[in-house]
C-alpha cells in the first residue's frame, strides 16, 4: 500500500469552501482505500490530508481523474501553501477493507464461499427460493453471486468429480501481490500467479493443505459487470 499525509494552508477564511471542493471530488478514484480531510483545530487555515491507495501507480492515476482535475482547478485560488508532506507506507486499520471493495462486479463481502453445483440455474433458484438468498450476479449459466445481507456466496458449476474438493474460498485483500508472496515463501501451492482480470480484481490462487482452492481478490477499478457479460439482476 501506498500513503500519502500532508497539511495545506487556505486562504483566510476560505478553509470551509476549500475543505467542500475537496471533499467533491474524492468519489469513484480506483484504489483509494482511504482518503480523510481534517480541520486544524490549533490553525483556523490549515487542513490535514490523509491518504492510503493500494499502489502509488494508482495514486498518480487519479490526478488525471475528470473530477480530481475539476476539483484541483477549483480549488487552485483557495490554497495559500503547503508542509509537512510525508510519504508513508501504511500496513493496515480499520475502514480500509469498506472503502476497498467498491466495485460493481464483485459482492461487497471479504470472505466468500465458492460452492459447486451440477446443474448452476437449479441451483441459484433452489438457495432463493428455500433459503432466502438473493441474487445479485448471473453469469452465463455457470456462474452466479448470491447475497444475503453482507454476505455472500457464488454458486459455480462443477470443476471436476473428486469427492469433497469442488468447492472453494474466495478472499478480498487490500495487497493480493504481498499476499502471494507471504504464501509462497510459507510453502503454499501456487495454482496461478497473481493476475489482472477485466471484471476489475487481480487475483491468484493457491491450493491449501488438502488440495482445496483458494483465490486471493484485491479490487483494482470498478467494473459494470455488463462490459464483461454478467448480467446484474434488479435491485443490485
Amino acid at each position: 500500500m501506498y500513503g500519502l499525509m500532508g497539511k495545506m494552508t487556505a486562504v483566510s477564511g476560505q478553509r470551509d469552501t476549500l475543505i467542500t471542493i475537496l471533499l467533491a471530488g474524492i468519489h469513484e478514484m480506483p484504489g483509494c482505500l482511504s482518503y480523510v480531510v481534517a480541520r486544524d483545530p490549533a490553525d483556523a487555515d490549515a487542513i490535514w490530508i490523509t491518504e492510503v491507495w493500494d499502489s502509488e501507480e494508482n495514486h498518480r492515476a487519479s490526478l488525471s481523474l475528470s473530477q480530481v482535475q475539476q476539483a484541483i482547478a477549483q480549488a487552485r485560488p483557495l490554497i495559500a501553501g503547503f508542509s509537512d508532506r510525508t510519504v508513508t507506507e501504511p500496513v493496515g486499520g480499520n475502514g480500509l477493507v469498506s472503502s476497498r471493495a467498491h466495485n460493481r462486479s464483485m459482492p461487497t463481502a471479504v470472505v466468500i464461499p465458492e460452492l459447486a453445483y451440477p446443474d448452476v440455474r437449479e441451483a441459484v433458484a433452489w438457495l432463493c427460493r428455500v433459503f432466502g438468498f438473493s441474487e445479485r450476479l448471473q453469469i452465463g449459466s455457470h456462474r452466479a453471486q448470491l447475497v444475503w445481507g453482507e454476505g455472500a456466496v457464488i454458486v459455480t458449476a462443477v470443476a471436476n468429480t473428486t469427492a469433497d474438493l469442488t468447492h472453494a474460498i474466495m478472499v478480498r485483500v487490500a495487497d493480493v501481490d504481498s499476499h502471494y508472496n507471504h504464501a509462497r515463501q510459507q510453502g503454499a501451492q501456487i495454482g496461478q500467479p497473481p493476475a489482472d482480470y477485466p471484471y476489475g480484481e487481480r487475483q491468484y490462487t493457491a491450493m491449501d493443505l488438502y488440495g482445496r482452492r483458494w483465490t486471493f481478490s484485491q479490487t483494482i477499478a470498478d467494473v459494470n459487470p455488463a462490459t464483461w457479460g454478467g448480467q446484474m439482476k434488479e435491485g443490485n
